[in-house]
């Protein structure tokens, strides 16, 4: 019964930190700190500190992180430095 207690609070704190993180992004984003835009080379959503679409995002730059597997069965050619 104990192991069942301790889930339930670590539950309740993770779901208690999720809502206080949402509830101060949303409070910046009303004063307008930060921004939800769009990636213009991918179509993710990403933060912004300007209302205006990024050249690219978190996931057009580091695309093993965000999708290993596929990242694997399509390998691309990277290309160091400016070619």
């Amino acid at each position: 019964m104990t192991i069942y207690e301790v889930l339930t609070i670590v539950v309740i704190a993770v779901v208690a930190l999720a809502a206080t993180v949402a509830i101060y992004v949303g409070l910046i984003g009303l004063v307008g700190g930060l921004f939800f835009v769009e990636c213009s080379r991918c179509g993710h959503l990403a933060f912004s500190s300007t209302n205006r679409p990024q050249s690219s995002c978190a996931h057009c730059r580091h695309p093993v992180l965000w999708h290993p597997v596929h990242a694997v069965l399509h390998p691309r050619q990277l290309r160091l430095g400016r070619h």
